[in-house]
């Protein structure tokens, strides 16, 4: 008899395996809750805010169209209801917070959900490796700490996928509707999910039974996820038009079809390469982004050489659509790889776990041997034994990754690395937000009655601006003579100039094709040659005791930030270029500089 696919000796997990795993929960939950409000309130994040604002407007029974508030709202409806819903439960004032919570619970649950997955897939062990990598990822734990629409798309379109693995071993009816009332959630947090109608379909095209039950079970799942869309966006059924042409306004801007500010960040990135190097320079780190990516690799390369089964169709038929679809895209935000990240931290362990079976075995791939491929194969086949997982508890009952030193270094590697990525990432909500200490410096240091210019597309410092004069700083819009007609005005009635965030000088000077005046005023500014002298500067860095991570946006660009800048550690190891939204939002730079002369010296 052949060897199946996916053997992997040893013994089930069994109670030590269940402790291991709440151990991982309670560690996700820790690093999850820890710091939630971590801007002290102050809305730092601009989509977060918007949600909350729309929320907190939504009133039972009068008031339910979002559209009314936000005509807009691109995003779906079930973030916002069940915000105000749970903010009505516990009449609490602070929806923001509120949001924040559901965030963190929904991705702790994601944790959860991917050792569903990965048990369902694999085995137990690779689904508790799988969890705690993604307990251990900073892009997960980094947006559990926001309310926006992508956690909860994470979770639901885990759920969906884990029904519809299920699905594809079991052909029952109840898993038809059950993934599909999961897709349908997701749909009704963000449009994207509509990619879920692939695995599902996978799923209904390659589970047990005739043509006529694959029909029934794709009817069944996705009659499912309509009542479940409309049931969470009963709005869309009375407002489809207006609904309709907000996501094609956003597909459109996602695609760089449409203009906006804030994805002329992804100008002059490569497609593919950029999400997965910001993957690896913040969102998983190197360790694991390199596993993560490397296991989706090998879990291609595995579907190559010989059929997959019927689960391994369910992943790959949304894993490999998903990472072609954003990879793509010219707003290659990280984030929209969230959905994608658990299924990624699957391969990663299965491919970990290949490597300690195959030098277990001495041949073959080994990674794992879920029931379900028991089920479809009629055994163990090929005499080995048919339970086993990884980390195995072995004959001592020790919940353990037991194997050859090599190998468990590499998994116990990974692991590590992850978690000191994680703990100095956590590290940052350790200290204020650095918009509430550069508006406390302000109001402490600059007379009241000062005029203050500001940068449009950025948060306006500082944050109570209540006795100054601000003017805005128009720097997004294109190179005209109107435009710099109202940026000299501004800048030659300015007392201090603030710069809130990367957000201009990164993006901008980086496009002298496009901002040429915009490229060359922005070094003038930091090479004082625009009669402003740098007075203060405030950020929070990444830390590991003596060791700050620190991500340089102004590489590349001909010109540094000011000394003042420099992060106040021992040693710093500078990241690179790290993408906008991994900074701007919980740990920004704002600089703040004073007028030295009345002159202006660089002829901009």
């Amino acid at each position: 008899m052949n060897l199946p696919p996916y053997p992997l000796p040893g013994r089930e997990g069994g109670e030590p395996l269940r402790w291991c795993l709440v151990v991982v929960l309670l560690l996700a939950t820790a690093l999850r809750f820890y710091g939630l409000d971590w801007d002290g309130g102050s809305g730092a994040h601009p989509d977060e805010r918007h949600v909350v604002g729309v929320a907190e407007s939504l009133r039972w029974p009068e008031r339910l169209n979002p559209f009314n508030v936000a005509p807009d709202f691109a995003y779906g409806h079930l973030p916002l209801y069940l915000l105000a819903l749970v903010g009505g439960l516990t009449r609490s004032t602070d929806l923001l917070l509120v949001g924040r919570t559901l965030a963190a619970l929904f991705d702790v649950g994601t944790v959860a959900l991917t050792f569903a997955l990965g048990k369902r897939v694999y085995s137990e062990g690779v689904g508790l490796l799988a969890a705690a990598f993604v307990a251990l990822t900073v892009l997960h734990v980094q947006q559990a700490h926001f309310y926006t629409a992508d956690t909860l798309l994470a979770f639901f379109a885990l759920g969906a996928l884990v029904f519809a693995a299920r699905l594809a071993e079991r052909g029952y009816s109840r898993e038809a509707w059950m993934a599909g009332v999961w897709a349908g959630l997701a749909l009704g947090t963000k449009f994207s999910a509509a990619l879920l109608a692939l695995p599902l379909g996978v799923a209904c095209t390659v589970l047990p039974g005739g043509t006529r039950i694959r029909w029934k079970r794709g009817l069944e799942g996705g009659g499912a996820a309509l009542v479940a869309f409309v049931l969470t966006n009963p709005v869309v059924l009375l407002e489809f038009p207006t609904f309709w042409h907000n996501v094609v306004e956003q597909a459109a801007i996602a695609r760089g079809a449409l203009d906006v500010p804030y994805t002329r960040q992804f100008h002059a990135t490569w497609p593919y390469l950029y999400p997965i190097v910001q993957q690896l320079g913040w969102g998983m780190g190197v360790v694991l982004g390199l596993a993560a990516f490397g296991g989706l690799a090998y879990g291609v390369w595995r579907a190559v050489r010989e059929p997959p089964r019927r689960v391994e169709w369910v992943v790959l038929g949304w894993s490999v659509p998903t990472f072609a679809f954003a990879g793509a895209l010219y707003a290659r935000f990280p984030r929209y790889l969230l959905p994608l990240t658990p299924v990624l931290m699957v391969y990663a362990a299965r491919m970990l776990v290949a490597l300690q079976g195959r030098r277990r075995r001495g041949t073959g791939d080994a990674g794992a041997l879920p029931e379900s491929h028991r089920r479809e194969t009629g055994g163990a086949g090929g005499g080995l034994p048919s339970t086993g997982t990884l980390p195995s508890t072995g004959s001592s009952g020790r919940c353990c990754l037991a194997s050859f030193p090599i190998y468990s270094f590499l998994i116990y590697f990974v692991l590590i690395s992850s978690l000191l990525h994680c703990l100095a990432f956590a590290s940052l909500y350790r200290s204020p937000h650095p918009y509430l200490v550069a508006s406390a410096w302000f109001y402490e240091h600059v007379p009241r009655g000062a005029v203050v210019a500001v940068e449009e597309w950025d948060h306006p410092l500082p944050l109570n601006a209540t006795g100054y004069e601000v003017q805005a700083l128009p720097v997004f819009d294109d190179d005209t003579p109107e435009e710099w007609a109202k940026m000299e005005e501004a800048l030659a009635a300015a007392d201090y100039v603030v710069v809130a965030s990367q957000r201009g000088y990164a993006t901008l000077a980086r496009w002298p094709a496009r901002y040429p005046r915009t490229a060359h005023y922005y070094r003038a500014l930091f090479t004082r040659n625009l009669g402003f002298e740098p007075l203060a500067c405030f950020g929070r860095n990444m830390r590991l005791g003596p060791l700050a991570l620190a991500d340089d946006p102004a590489v590349g660009l001909g010109f540094g930030l000011p000394e003042i800048c420099r992060p106040q550690a021992p040693f710093v190891l500078y990241l690179g270029r790290l993408d906008e939204s991994f900074v701007v939002y919980d740990h920004p730079q704002v600089m703040i500089l004073g007028r030295r002369s009345t002159r202006m010296n660089a002829d901009f």
